[in-house]
Formats: structure tokens, C-alpha cells, sequence
């Protein structure tokens, strides 16, 4: 029996208990992913119902359940805040790395999985996405998982493993939809069949098998509670996100192409001439990791819904290729000068773009506010933030940790690799401590103290002219009644004009319109409750100013809040 290596287990432990936990709860949840899956944790919580995936205590199809489960024992444990919301991810801080070690060590030795483990922790997007509240990277974890049984029960012909690569493409599916078993099917039928491997009929059954078995019993309830409706808004969601641009999110067809190269710095330079050719090295593992990341990229580049963390699974294997290039220089090849160069560069870039527009944030606002003439940017920049000053050298510590990895490199290179990845995580925790909470507050500070500040109240609270999930998070709207008002009228709505008593029987257009009808009751009619409501300066709603019911309460950080008071 082979010895345990505790090592990375305590490195990467460490790593996250002093640059990851403290730092994760330093700032409020961002719209809207953050807190749109927050929230529904929170709801599930509150309404004791967690198999119903809720938003304002109405139906919402986009995501399955998994991680909101993992959300809400967090929060089960910490209480609802930003840091319990956060908590899962950042607790992969330690598993991610540690899994990467383990499965490279068995693909080639304990020298590359430090190298995979701790060069994928010192990328730029991984290590960001992993103080965020957000579904991808369990989804994308589950994914890799996937595939890397799947491998294995091709290469070493046991049924345990397919079980296993079954069992976590159930997972992903319970994640964050079909496309969980897209990535893994596409990934694993090319490799199949570029490499000549047939696949027995046998283990497709026990993959299909156990994917349906871990994934269809949550979906199937749904079916049965809420009939068609439920599987159809799921099916009509995502294909709205592969055929055009949700909420505005279309960007240029190269656009992971560059998010990838310069969000995965380092790896993403290591690997770059891996990714198109074989390395010739004895990787096996290494051709299944390449396609993989085409498959990621290309079906991406065609979805047209573009986000930058859509292209999320491809970190994996890049990082994978760009190991196999650092291990190949610890064992005598050439650190090529154009990497050295090139990766510097690159990363004095950022780091230097970064600090300079601290910088100008700090001492000249003027600079900025004379490229544009948006309002809103202006306001924003005018809020006292009280900087201390010094808070634009923080990024240079990403350039300064690239120079010292390239001249220290070849003397000590595993040790070098792990001061590397200390310094990022350094730098991202001292960012999350001194610069995001005054970024964030500049966004969103005033709105959500505002929503804070009601918490408590009994009252309705809704946006105009702009979609946030905010209000429901801070300002902890609660379960409706039958008793309460609001509940009646929705009911009442949903009869008299749409002739239904469920809102899962309204289609999206058919939304907006009853949308429409409880505004303009919570604005003109007998209301139980304070009302208050929210619009930004920038687009002025002359519904709420023209309302003679309603009093302008705070006109703040380019938000008007309007309150509508019981008489």
C-alpha cells in the first residue's frame, strides 16, 4: 500500500485559512450571480422547501439545485452573509488543488502534480473565481472528474471507473444543466474515436445509467409537481443562451480566445503551442486534456451568450498542457526567452494597468471623468471612498512574483512555483481587503445600505427599469401570505387577466405584462404594506416621478428611491 503524502493537503490548507477565508466576506455579494444564488439559498431557508429552486419565492428554472444545497449548509453553519455565500467555492481552494496533485501524480510522479496543482492555483481567473459565489467551478470540477474516469476506464478497462465518470456527470447535470453532459459526451466520443477505442455497450449503459439515476430524481419531481411547464422554461432557457445574447451579453467571436490567454496567466503561455500540437511527451492523459479544451472553447465560441466564465472548464486541461511544458524545463529543456519575456511582459501589463487606474481613481478622478460623459460614472467617481493611498502598489505584486519565478527559477523550481503562487494569492487577498470593498461600494454601496436599512420593516420593495437581485438578498423580502395583500392581488391578477392561478402557466412575454400590473398596484392601490421603490438617475422612470403618492426619499450615487407611505 502506497504511503499518503499529507503535504499537499496541509500546504494547500494553510494556503486557503490565510489568504482565501479571511478575506472572502470583506465585501457584499455583486449582481447578479452572486447574489441571484444566494438568494435562492436563502429562500430555501426561509420557506424550509429545499427542492424548490426559488426567486422572490417564485419558480426559477435557469439552475438546478446542487449548489444552492451546498450554499445553504454553509449558511446552515456561518448564517446567511457574504462569506457563508462564498464558502463552498473557497473551500475548493484546498480540495481543487489537492485532487489536481493526486490524479497528476498518478499520471506521471509527485514532481508534476506540485507543478499542475500549484500552477493552476496561481492563475489569475481560477484564483478569482474561487473567492466568488458562483456555480462554475464545482460544475467544472465535476466535469473534469468525468472525464478523467472515463479515461481511465478506456485505459485500464475497469467498470468501477465508468461508474465513477457516470456518477459525476450526474453531478454536473445537478450542477448546472444538460451541458454538463454535453462537455463530458463530446470530449469523450472524440477521444473515442481519434484513438480508435471502442467503447462496450456495457459501460455506455452503466454511464448512461448512473448519470440518470444521480441527476432525474430532482428533475422528475419538478415534472410531477409542476407538470411540462417546468422542463419547458428550462429547455426554452437554454436555448435562448446558445442562439442569442441574454441580457445583453454579446461580445466579438474571439472573445474566450483572449479571456483564456490572458486570464490564465501563467499556464495559459506554457501551454500555448501544446494546445495545438502533441508534445511529444509519454503524457497519454494529454490528448483527451486537449480536445477537452477545444471542445470548451469551440462551443462556446459558437454559444452567443458570451460571459466570461462560460469558457471556465477550459482552465483545466490549459493548465494541464502547460504543466506538462514547466515539467519538461524542470527536466532539462530550455525555459525559452520568449516565454520569460512574454510572461513578464504580460503580467507587468496587467499589474501596471491595474495599479495606474487605482492609481487615477485615488488621486485623478479628473483624467477619467474626462474620457466620458456618462453621468453615472461621474457620481461614482465623486464618492468619498477614503482610499489610504498606497492601495495602487497592491497589483504590482503580480509582476514582481513573475520576475522573481523567471530569475529564480532553474535553481530552486518547485520552491520558486510554490513563492509564485503565495504572491498571486497574496496580491488577490490584500486586493480583496483594501480595493474591491471601495470598488464595490462604488457600484452598489448606497443601494444595498438602503436595502439593509429596511431589512427589518414590513413592507414591498421593488426595482424599476432595471433587473436586481439585491433587493431580495439585503433587504430580506419575505414569504407572502395569504393574508397579505400583495399575495391576493397577484392572485387576483393572474386570474382576471391571464385566466390561470399558477404563474408557472405565464410564458416570459406573458411576465412582463403581469409585471406591469403589480407595479402599477403598488403604486395606486390598496396597499398594506410600505412600498418602496428603486430606479437609477440615468434612466429616469416618469411613472414613480409623475406618482402623486409617492415621495422621493434619497436621491444618492445615481440611484432615487421613492416611498410610499400607509395612510
Amino acid at each position: 500500500m502506497k504511503k499518503v503524502d499529507y503535504k499537499p493537503f496541509l500546504f494547500f490548507s494553510i494556503y486557503a485559512i490565510v489568504l482565501v477565508f479571511p478575506s472572502i466576506g470583506c465585501f457584499n455579494l455583486f449582481d447578479w450571480d452572486e447574489i441571484n444564488f444566494a438568494e435562492s439559498s436563502r429562500e430555501m431557508i426561509i420557506s424550509n422547501n429545499f427542492f424548490q429552486v426559488m426567486i422572490n419565492f417564485e419558480p426559477f428554472h435557469e439552475k438546478p439545485p446542487l449548489y444552492f444545497w451546498l450554499q445553504v449548509i454553509s449558511m446552515k453553519i456561518f448564517g446567511i452573509s457574504s462569506f457563508s455565500a462564498r464558502f463552498p467555492n473557497a473551500v475548493l481552494t484546498i480540495l481543487y488543488p489537492v485532487i489536481l496533485f493526486n490524479i497528476g501524480s498518478r499520471l506521471k510522479n509527485k514532481t508534476f502534480g506540485w507543478i499542475w496543482s500549484l500552477i493552476f492555483l496561481s492563475g489569475l481567473l481560477p484564483n478569482l473565481y474561487f473567492r466568488t459565489g458562483i456555480i462554475d467551478p464545482y460544475f467544472n470540477l465535476f466535469i473534469f472528474l468525468s472525464i478523467y474516469f472515463f479515461y481511465l476506464s478506456i485505459t485500464h478497462n475497469n467498470f468501477k471507473n465508468i461508474f465513477f465518470s457516470g456518477l459525476f456527470s450526474g453531478l454536473a447535470i445537478l450542477a448546472k444543466g444538460p451541458v454538463g453532459l454535453l462537455l463530458v459526451l463530446l470530449s469523450c466520443i472524440i477521444y473515442s474515436l481519434t484513438t480508435r477505442k471502442i467503447i462496450s455497450l456495457k459501460k455506455i449503459f452503466i454511464f448512461i445509467f448512473t448519470a440518470i439515476v444521480v441527476s432525474s430524481p430532482w428533475y422528475m419531481m419538478e415534472l410531477v409537481n409542476k407538470g411540462p411547464w417546468f422542463l419547458m422554461e428550462f429547455i426554452q432557457y437554454q436555448i435562448e443562451l446558445f442562439s442569442k445574447p441574454v441580457a445583453g451579453h454579446q461580445q466579438p467571436v474571439y472573445y474566450h480566445f483572449i479571456v483564456l490567454l490572458f486570464g490564465c496567466i501563467p499556464f495559459s503561455f506554457f501551454a500555448l503551442r501544446n494546445i495545438f500540437i502533441d508534445s511529444k511527451s509519454d503524457f497519454k492523459f494529454e490528448k483527451i486534456m486537449r480536445i477537452c479544451f477545444w471542445t470548451v472553447l469551440v462551443l462556446f465560441t459558437i454559444v452567443t451568450t458570451k460571459i466570461v466564465h462560460y469558457s471556465s472548464m477550459a482552465y483545466v486541461p490549459l493548465s494541464f498542457l502547460g504543466s506538462i511544458e514547466i515539467y519538461k524545463i524542470i527536466n532539462g529543456k530550455s525555459f525559452s526567452k520568449g516565454i520569460k519575456l512574454s510572461l513578464f511582459l504580460l503580467s507587468s501589463i496587467i499589474a501596471t494597468v491595474l495599479s495606474f487606474f487605482i492609481y487615477l481613481i485615488i488621486y485623478q478622478k479628473g483624467i477619467i471623468m474626462s474620457f466620458s460623459d456618462n453621468i453615472q460614472l461621474k457620481t461614482l467617481l465623486n464618492l468619498n471612498l477614503s482610499w489610504q493611498g498606497w492601495e495602487w502598489t497592491i497589483p504590482l505584486i503580480i509582476a514582481f512574483s513573475s520576475l522573481l519565478w523567471i530569475i529564480k527559477f532553474k535553481f530552486h523550481p518547485l520552491k520558486c512555483l510554490a513563492i509564485y503562487s503565495l504572491l498571486i494569492g497574496l496580491s488577490f487577498s490584500l486586493i480583496s481587503y483594501f480595493i474591491i470593498p471601495k470598488i464595490e461600494f462604488a457600484i452598489q454601496g448606497t443601494v444595498v445600505s438602503f436595502y439593509k436599512d429596511i431589512s427589518k420593516e414590513k413592507k414591498y420593495l421593488t426595482t424599476v427599469g432595471f433587473k436586481s437581485y439585491a433587493p431580495y438578498f439585503y433587504s430580506e423580502v419575505d414569504h407572502l401570505k395569504k393574508v397579505d395583500k400583495l399575495y391576493q392581488k397577484k392572485s387576483e391578477i393572474l386570474k382576471k387577466y391571464f385566466s390561470t392561478n399558477s404563474l408557472n402557466d405565464l410564458n416570459r412575454l406573458q411576465k412582463n405584462k403581469f409585471n406591469g400590473y403589480v407595479l402599477s398596484w403598488l403604486i395606486n392601490g390598496e396597499v398594506d404594506r410600505t412600498v418602496y421603490f428603486v430606479s437609477k438617475k440615468s434612466k429616469p422612470i416618469l411613472l414613480l416621478q409623475n406618482a402623486k403618492n409617492l415621495e422621493l426619499i434619497k436621491d444618492q450615487a445615481g440611484y432615487q428611491f421613492y416611498k410610499r407611505k400607509l395612510k
